[in-house]
């Protein structure tokens, strides 16, 4: 069954935004009065994702089990539904991307970034298989072996992905899979905060930093998240595309998406109808991969005729915020503690040894591939490789508050680069269940063989474009 067919009763629905909504409030006035989350700068949707989490059947209807109280109130967010929303809200965050700007012009930063987060995905799969394959010939010949690459998916590619490609992969065999997916992006998160707000206290104490001095000079409305009253520097959420009497701004932004949205689903399921069975599960699983490429035909489209102007970046970035926040906080309340527990061993491994190994390779990468800022830029790399983009920009608005490089608007467009070479090492990664479902072990080696070969690829044409260099650039 694909998350299109599953069925969810409408006031379900409704009840679930209501109390995703409440736990986004919670977040925020965490965030605001707990001086343990300003100091690590933890988003207001990763806090509101842990509160419903522990809130919720998972954690304190277990509790109510287990003491003989199961009729104790809790907040009824089912994990399965979870899943489908973060299933569709993944879709949506793509779609806003690519419609809300025209292709910019990249330099060496951006391709380096790019490139960087390329080669550090693949770092993560090597360290994820290799543990994967270690449990395997000794005390877990059960295992799956793609769990080791969801850790790609769940550190480097956000949760969305991870629960869309695990729960794809459950069909065979792989029990739990979309929870191990959103298990992993969650540790990740853990990973892109803790662990960065640490980075920069080493980079402060060891000179390296060389943007701020201490982080004493991150400002108030940065540490309590909350923009206070009387500022006069307020920016502008979007600008009006629309006559208001005619349809409102944000309405036509919103009916964008719904079309380019629909256009995925019939494009998805005009291919679906066409393939093998389980190729047409798969298909749906990578629905997100349509939504990319049906958006940027219509933002081609709307540059052609010069109509683009309709679609305005701002409204479009407060949407793709609305979507991200929604999904982080479904995506942690929906991490399934069964289903945890049972590759309790698999995940700790995979995810520390995962999280260490990106620290030291984009580290060394940084150094030799950028000459300006390379600590600055290690860091915001690091936390977009474990968290999101987001990760990676509040952290740079900690160590550049007043945005005086061009640190974040390399990662932005590095980002946007990255999808281009992303999207091949995505399909690669399901071969094994597309072409060795019945040896799934020698799959993912030979999988693994094309990858690293993909890869070498790409460091081979980094290096001869001058932009990547063996040799420190910076000490």
């Amino acid at each position: 069954m694909t998350p299109w067919n599953f069925a969810i009763d409408l006031k379900e629905v409704v009840l679930d935004f209501a109390y995703l909504s409440l736990f986004l409030i919670v977040g925020t006035l965490l965030r605001r009065y707990v001086p343990f989350f300003r100091k690590f700068l933890i988003p207001n949707n990763i806090i509101g994702g842990f509160a419903a989490l522990i809130l919720g059947p998972q954690i304190l209807g277990a509790i109510w089990r287990a003491v003989g109280l199961p009729q104790m109130p809790i907040i009824p967010l089912a994990s399965d539904r979870l899943g489908i929303y973060v299933y569709h809200l993944l879709a949506i965050t793509f779609i806003t991307m690519i419609l809300r700007k025209k292709k910019a012009k990249s330099g060496k930063g951006p391709y380096s970034k790019a490139m960087i987060s390329i080669v550090t995905y693949m770092t993560q799969a090597t360290i994820g298989l290799g543990i994967a394959f270690l449990l395997i010939f000794t005390i877990r010949p059960d295992l799956f072996p793609g769990i080791g690459v969801l850790l790609t998916m769940g550190y480097g590619m956000g949760p969305g992905l991870a629960y869309s490609i695990g729960h794809g992969w459950e069909q065979y065999g792989f029990v739990g899979g979309g929870q191990i997916g959103l298990t992993f992006a969650a540790i990740g998160y853990l990973f892109a905060f803790f662990g960065g707000i640490g980075l920069v206290r080493f980079g402060i104490r060891k000179g390296k930093l060389k943007t701020i001095k201490s982080l004493d000079e991150v400002s108030h409305d940065v540490r309590t998240g909350i923009i206070h009253l009387g500022h006069d520097d307020k920016k502008s959420a979007g600008k009006l595309t629309m006559a208001q009497e005619a349809i409102d701004s944000m309405s036509f932004q919103i009916a964008m998406i719904g079309m380019v949205y629909l256009a995925t689903y019939w494009v998805t399921r005009l291919l679906a109808g066409i393939l093998p069975p389980d190729l047409a599960n798969t298909l749906w699983s990578f629905h997100f991969i349509v939504a990319i490429l049906v958006s940027m035909l219509t933002r081609w489209f709307l540059d052609k005729i010069n109509k683009s102007y309709m679609i305005d970046e701002g409204l479009m970035n407060r949407v793709n915020g609305v979507a991200i926040d929604f999904l982080v906080v479904a995506a942690i309340a929906a991490i399934s503690i069964p289903v945890l527990s049972h590759y309790l061993l698999s995940v700790l491994l995979i995810s520390v040894f995962g999280g260490l190994g990106t620290i030291y390779f984009v580290y060394w990468a940084s150094y030799r591939a950028y000459n300006d800022y390379p600590f600055e830029r290690f860091v915001s790399v690091f936390a977009e490789m474990t968290g999101t983009i987001n990760s990676a920009l509040t952290l740079i608005r900690v160590m550049d508050p007043h945005f005086k490089t061009i640190i974040a608007e390399d990662n932005i467009l590095g980002s946007a680069i990255t999808i281009g070479p992303a999207l091949p090492m995505l399909i690669i990664m399901n071969f094994p269940t597309m072409f060795w479902a019945d040896n799934i072990v020698k799959g993912w080696m030979i999988t693994w063989a094309i990858l690293a070969a993909y890869t070498v690829v790409l460091v081979v044409i980094w290096r001869l474009t001058g932009a990547f260099k063996f040799k420190k650039q910076l000490d």
